[in-house]
């Protein structure tokens, strides 16, 4: 069994440590991270951005984007104007089956009714959030390793559910893309059994063109072909990698602390055993 010297040293270091982290590194490490975070927050506009075009707080500027297929694909060609979570302006041309034959159909987006991504703005709904948490705790005084690693995870689901917006789009169902308020956007209408979708994956704004068709057998529309094009976006990337970084320095942070747990199993050992 460990002597009661021993013990009483290794406790005492650890307190020391834990002492440290409490008062000094946790704060400095939480004001690196709100760093980050207000980096990445210049990568998406807020409202006021918006309605300033000479804002300078913002990375992101109206961007006039040529989205291409990985193969050359014909079947799709579009150039849009993306700004912010908005596609403000787009020209579409895609090819449609109808009978034996196919027929080019051009459509468009107007900066009057624009198509909204709301992925961008539930990941920066997402980022807010976490730095808004940390606000919170500018002056606080963590008391406990287990106080500081739930305000911590707290914090880092957060960002991580920020990232996976942009990282796992989920998929859509045919109701979805049929329903979509979204396509009442294009001006002219596409055919009813085309739906066209926006989304992000990773730093790629995608564009998807669906070919539908309603089986008599199961009543139901089932996609007969899927085609689309894309191009990788700067700001998206450079975000994503931000919302990466910042999960890694509260990771550090928490590895930290979870490894002075023992202190504070080994000090409520030594309080028990006390007489009291």
């Amino acid at each position: 069994m460990m002597a009661v010297a021993d013990l009483d040293e290794e406790i005492s270091a650890l307190k020391k440590e834990l002492d440290w982290l409490l008062h000094e590194e946790l704060h400095h490490v939480l004001v690196q991270v709100q760093f980050t975070l207000a980096e990445c927050s210049q990568r998406f506009l807020t409202e006021k951005d918006k309605e300033t075009e000479d804002s300078n707080f913002s990375c992101v500027k109206p961007q006039r984007i040529l989205l291409s297929g990985p193969n050359g694909t014909a079947h799709i060609k579009c150039v849009l104007t993306l700004h912010g979570d908005n596609i403000t302006e787009a020209d579409i041309n895609f090819k449609h089956k109808q009978g034996n034959h196919h027929i080019l159909c051009k459509t468009s987006i107007h900066q009057s009714l624009p198509w909204k991504l709301q992925q961008i703005q539930d990941a920066c709904n997402h980022l807010r959030c976490a730095s808004f948490s940390i606000s919170t705790k500018d002056d606080y005084a963590f008391k406990s390793v287990r106080e500081v690693t739930l305000f911590l995870d707290e914090v880092m689901e957060s960002i991580k559910k920020g990232r996976a917006c942009l990282t796992f789009p989920r998929r859509k169902s045919v109701e979805e893309l049929l329903n979509n308020q979204n396509m009442q956007v294009f001006q002219p209408a596409v055919p009813n059994s085309v739906s066209l979708s926006f989304y992000i994956h990773t730093s790629k704004l995608i564009l998807a063109l669906y070919h539908l068709n309603h089986n008599t057998q199961n009543q139901k529309m089932e996609i007969l072909t899927r085609h689309q094009v894309e191009c990788t976006v700067k700001w998206l990337n450079e975000a994503i990698m931000l919302f990466t970084l910042a999960i890694q320095q509260i990771q550090q942070l928490k590895d930290k602390f979870q490894a002075l747990q023992r202190f504070e199993e080994l000090e409520n050992y030594v309080s028990i055993g006390q007489p009291s």
